[in-house]
Order: C-alpha cells, then sequence, then structure tokens
C-alpha cells in the first residue's frame, strides 16, 4: 500500500470538531460523559467558541449535577488553555 493511500483511509476515519466533556456528580462518585456522540453519528460542534458556549449554558443547567466541564478535540484531547477555563460547577 502506497503512503498516500494510508494516509487517506486514516484521515477518513478521523472526525474534526469538538465536544463538551464533563463529569456527572452521582453521590460520592464521578462518572464521565461528553456530547454530542461521535460513536452514534451525531455531528461534533463545528468551533471551539460554539463549544464553550455551549459548555457555559450545560454548566448552567446543571449547577452541582454536573461537574468539571471543558471542551475537547474530535481526538478527545482536552483544547488549550482548558485548565484555565475548566467550569467547575459545584
Amino acid at each position: 500500500m502506497k503512503y498516500e493511500e494510508a494516509l487517506k483511509i486514516i484521515n477518513e476515519g478521523m472526525s474534526s470538531g469538538f465536544m463538551v466533556s464533563f463529569e456527572w456528580k452521582i453521590g460520592g462518585i464521578l462518572r464521565s460523559d461528553y456530547f454530542p456522540d461521535k460513536y452514534v453519528g451525531e455531528e461534533l460542534i463545528e468551533s471551539e467558541k460554539e463549544a464553550w458556549i455551549l459548555a457555559k449554558r450545560f454548566a448552567n443547567s446543571t449547577k452541582g449535577k454536573c461537574i468539571n466541564i471543558y471542551v475537547i478535540d474530535s481526538n478527545f484531547t482536552p483544547v488549550e488553555g482548558y485548565k484555565i477555563l475548566r467550569i467547575v460547577n459545584r
């Protein structure tokens, strides 16, 4: 297989966009979650700015229920500066 063909296969499997990551606070246990769910075919959020806006709106609606809310990229890597922008939401 040619290198270019391999790259095409790799890049086709990768999606671009952003998601909002958070943890459900259930008693003394934290359960990680995120949205949108790229594995069920939901479209990812187009821009990091839009993802942070949705993260803030989500935080306001889930105060005390969901914590540690921040934006991740399509590879589940936190975006640059997430430690400063992360919404604790306790």
